[in-house]
């Protein structure tokens, strides 16, 4: 039994008010719908990327559809990164920025994805969250606005624009890097 709380009803406090999803308004607050649906939309497709960048890292080194499923997505740039040795210099410049692009917002989907966004009553946005490394001393926090989310969303766009993902992962669809 909860301190305080013996199963009466009453004892609910009634501005608690669920969002048309049915998320109570005091779990993070009330945020604008728009932080949400851009949430989820970078969600969404930094898992293309990541999916896309396992897949270039597996033709790349020449292994199969299984190799390479248990890194993250930081991993199978890193390790893509060490292999562009394969690749003609030109494509290798290519490639390289594009894994560079999408390792920095790879690393901004991560502060999305595991930070806690509590409402801030003058809409600003504030995330946060205790950081998973033993020694860490603090919490690693996030300040943002609507503006910088929307930026955020317009990058992983541009990766995944068809004709710049094609090329990317053209560089390696062939197999010709592998056969020197």
């Amino acid at each position: 039994m909860v301190d305080g709380w013996d199963g009466d009803e009453d004892f609910v406090i009634n501005s608690v008010t669920p969002d048309r999803f049915g998320v109570p308004s005091n779990l993070v607050g009330k945020h604008d719908e728009d932080f949400f649906s851009i949430l989820g939309r970078i969600v969404a497709l930094a898992a293309t990327l990541e999916n896309k960048i396992l897949a270039f890292l597996q033709y790349l080194v020449g292994r199969s559809q299984q190799a390479h499923t248990e890194l993250s997505v930081g991993q199978l740039i890193e390790k893509a990164l060490k292999n562009l040795h394969r690749l003609p210099p030109a494509d290798r410049e290519f490639a390289e920025a594009f894994l560079r692009e999408a390792k920095a917002i790879t690393a901004r989907r991560n502060d999305y994805v595991h930070n806690m966004w509590p409402a801030q009553g003058d809409g600003s946005l504030f995330g946060w969250r205790v950081p998973q490394r033993k020694a860490a001393q603090a919490s690693i926090m996030t300040l943002i606005t609507m503006d910088d989310m929307r930026d955020d969303l317009g990058r992983l766009v541009a990766l995944l624009e068809v004709n710049r993902l094609n090329r990317f992962l053209g560089l390696v669809a062939g197999g010709q890097h592998l056969e020197s």
